[in-house]
């Protein structure tokens, strides 16, 4: 039992470092490639940051997600 448990402790290190390497390299090649410009209207994106806030709020109370 105690060899499970390390080798998912070990597992979840592992993946939590690839991920921190594949952010580290994500983020490097974003600022070298240049600026990104963004197509989305500013209506559009003030209306996904409500719906964002309202799912939020609704999970947290359990209005939403909870069965």
């Amino acid at each position: 039992m105690v060899r499970l448990i390390l080798l998912v402790a070990f597992v979840a290190i592992v993946a939590i470092a690839i991920t921190a390497v594949v952010g580290t390299i994500a983020a490097i090649a974003q600022t070298s490639a240049g600026k990104d410009t963004d197509d989305m209207p500013a209506r559009f994106k003030r209306i996904t940051y409500v719906l964002l806030v309202v799912l939020l709020f609704g999970v947290t109370t359990g209005w939403l997600g909870a069965a």
